[in-house]
């Protein structure tokens, strides 16, 4: 809170009026990543899906206009997946940006406006999700060549 030390000890009506606001913050970005009817419980017990979402919702209480995310799909079943896509396409609308790094290729081609590709830590393309998905350098470092060869180093 704002209040500093003494407000925290005194606990004066601007220091609760302050912890109802962010309670009440809380519970909104809680219901806008979808896991509102989990708002009193351990983030420990909450399943692995909805864990994703409570930290993409601690992210959003910064009020951020770029959200990084690594990897929010690694781990997610398929149903989980689409409910994360459905998520950050609310994000996205609401005007925030979003820098994310994921190696599922059919998340990152639905969501993404402009694609970067890096192979072993060099940017070998970059561009519209269409014009990534036919490049020859994705292609052969993502699934090798025609002739049975493995990805060039």
């Amino acid at each position: 809170t704002r209040a500093g030390v003494f407000g925290a000890i005194v606990r004066g009506p601007a220091t609760r009026a302050e912890e109802r606001a962010i309670e009440k913050r809380a519970h909104e970005l809680l219901d806008y990543v979808g896991i509102g009817d989990h708002g009193n419980e351990l983030a420990k017990h909450l399943s692995y899906g909805d864990q994703r979402r409570l930290e993409i919702a601690r992210a959003l209480a910064t009020d951020p206009r770029l959200l990084a995310l690594d990897e929010p799909a690694a781990g997610m079943n398929a149903t989980e997946k689409v409910e994360l896509r459905a998520l950050l396409d609310s994000i996205r609308k609401d005007g925030v940006t979003i820098l994310i790094i994921e190696h599922d290729v059919r998340l990152v081609m639905g969501l993404c406006d402009r694609v970067l590709v890096l192979d072993y830590g060099r940017n070998i393309a970059e561009g519209l999700p269409k014009a990534i998905q036919k490049d020859p350098r994705v292609i052969e470092a993502y699934l090798g060549t025609a002739h049975g060869t493995p990805p060039s180093e």
